[in-house]
């Protein structure tokens, strides 16, 4: 049992990086994690981590260390989870997604998953800025442009509409049959990479959506999330041909060996549901 509790210890070190985060996660005192740490590193003979008075990191052989003890935690825990019933499903699910990303047809679809698995709590974070899934352990995400690193498992969910959109005195201004070429010259975002240098720079869709109702320039934004500002005539769509290309969404998860049953439900859910909830 003690192995277990160092090894336990030696995850949550590993995962926050830091004997003080560690102990406030376990709730046990630093000397306590500390002292598990020194008694596993002498029990295997071997040094787990660099520390010093600021940094603590794994070393190459705590890297090792550290992959083999996640694929046997992670065959234990789904050895369990096999006994367990899909209804009766517990624990958290940590989803993150785009700001674009409607949220109407998104609660729908929460709201939806978790009336069949009323025992499972979901956090959202709603987010462009961009996120490690791993080190956040985040379960699931929600992204259009890069799908993410080869750490990452990326399924393509669909295509999102984009438009050239600005404010109505700007599309006075260009004229609301301007060309690619001349709205290309007063363009302060889009969600691709493009070579052309931005009058602005923003990684941030909302941020972009209202810079662009206030007159700064044009923007390349998902349809859906300029509907409500075209409405409320803030902002205007060019008739520009050709329009900017769909952009890709993917539905990203860590590349692990195992993944959690709940998770597992959860991609499924999306995978086969989001059409009907019109979530792209």
């Amino acid at each position: 049992m003690s192995n277990l509790i160092q090894i336990q210890t030696f995850l949550e070190v590993a995962k926050s990086s830091s004997f003080t985060q560690a102990s406030n996660n376990l709730a046990l005192p630093r000397s306590t994690v500390s002292a598990r740490i020194k008694a596993l590193e002498t029990r295997i003979n071997t040094r787990l981590f660099n520390r010093n008075t600021r940094n603590v990191s794994l070393t190459n052989e705590g890297v090792d260390y550290l992959q083999v003890c996640q694929k046997a935690l992670g065959m234990l825990v789904s050895a369990e989870e096999a006994l367990i019933q899909d209804d009766v499903l517990s624990g958290k699910l940590k989803i993150s997604v785009p700001v674009a990303m409607p949220k109407l047809p998104l609660a729908q679809l929460i709201s939806s998953f978790q009336q069949i698995y009323t025992h499972l709590r979901v956090e959202i974070i709603v987010t462009d800025s961009p996120q490690d899934i791993v080190a956040e352990n985040i379960d699931v995400a929600i992204r259009g442009r890069d799908a993410g690193d080869l750490d990452l498992i990326a399924r393509e969910l669909g295509k999102a509409k984009l438009g050239y959109f600005a404010s109505p005195g700007v599309v006075e201004q260009l004229g609301k049959e301007a060309n690619e070429e001349s709205l290309s010259t007063q363009l302060i975002f889009a969600p691709v990479k493009k070579s052309q240098r931005f009058k602005l720079i923003t990684q941030d869709f909302s941020l972009a959506h209202d810079l662009a109702c206030t007159n700064q320039g044009v923007v390349i934004l998902p349809i859906n999330l300029c509907q409500q500002a075209v409405e409320a005539g803030l902002l205007l769509q060019f008739n520009c041909i050709p329009q900017p290309s769909e952009l890709p969404v993917y539905l990203v998860y860590p590349n692990r060996s195992y993944v959690a049953k709940r998770v597992r439900v959860f991609i499924d859910f999306i995978i086969s549901n989001h059409q009907a909830f019109k979530l792209i």
